[in-house]
């Protein structure tokens, strides 16, 4: 006997959402704070909130991004979060992605196979695009404003093909319009991240990067990685790029930090 399944999409509703919506909306505003807490002030740990193990034997937490030498911390641009439905209803976090989130590359993957595979639903029941999104993504990350620039070079860095989420950083790269890189398309000097070319070297003011943090630069950071930008930190330090999500950022990702 055969058994034959189709796979349905889950329909979240509009007052369901907006619940989640104000939800994450309320988390990701906290992380970020913790985030410049922990690097920065450490009022945090100095006043007993987080107990101070927690935080500093994380392999997340990166002494090289201490505030004593990190004096241009950045904000969380990027959030991402699984969330699933537990015993009482309601939805519940089991993951926060904070240094390299995954997932966006596959929703517009999956939106547009969704519209395919079931036009109907998606016209009847009005589903919200996810071009608005992206457009104000662009807009915010075209917005900052760094070394007097007004219109910042963007590019995406990835490890590379090998990686298993390789093919979504290609996809988002070509639907942001961002040129794909690696870590050695980029190169430092005078303490600004430059992108190789053939017609030479142009400066990179945003760095959307794909690569764990251990992994972004070799000098201060994990010595043998071949992923990263070697003084790409120091760079960070004086102001000269922003990465996306920050160096450091990881620290957040510790399911410690839940109880608190």
């Amino acid at each position: 006997m055969r058994h034959h399944f189709r796979i349905k999409p889950l329909i979240v509703g509009k007052e369901d959402w907006s619940v989640i919506e104000k939800g994450l909306k309320q988390r990701a505003k906290l992380l970020n704070f913790i985030f410049r807490d922990i690097y920065g002030s450490r009022k945090l740990i100095k006043e007993g909130i987080l107990p101070l193990d927690l935080i500093y034997n994380h392999n997340g937490f990166l002494r090289a991004c201490d505030n004593n030498e990190f004096n241009y911390i950045q904000d969380l641009y990027i959030y991402g979060v699984d969330i699933a439905r537990g015993p009482d209803g309601r939805m519940w976090v089991i993951n926060d992605r904070t240094q390299a989130p995954s997932g966006l590359g596959y929703a517009v993957e999956n939106r547009t196979t969704m519209a395919k595979v079931y036009p109907n639903i998606i016209r009847d029941l009005k589903i919200h695009r996810l071009s608005s999104f992206f457009r104000d993504l662009r807009s915010i990350l075209s917005s900052i404003k760094i070394d007097g620039i007004n219109n910042p070079r963007i590019v995406l860095l990835t490890p590379g093909p090998y990686n298993e989420t390789y093919f979504e950083h290609a996809y988002l790269s070509n639907y942001l319009g961002y040129p794909l890189v690696q870590g050695h398309d980029l190169t430092v000097r005078n303490n600004k991240v430059w992108f190789k070319s053939i017609d030479g070297l142009h400066k990179v003011d945003i760095i959307i990067r794909r690569v764990d943090d251990n992994y972004c630069d070799p000098l201060e950071l994990k010595y043998d990685s071949q992923l990263g930008v070697p003084g790409l930190l120091e760079s960070v330090r004086k102001g000269n790029v922003i990465v996306i999500n920050p160096l450091g950022s990881s620290v957040l990702e510790n399911p410690g930090l839940y109880p608190f």
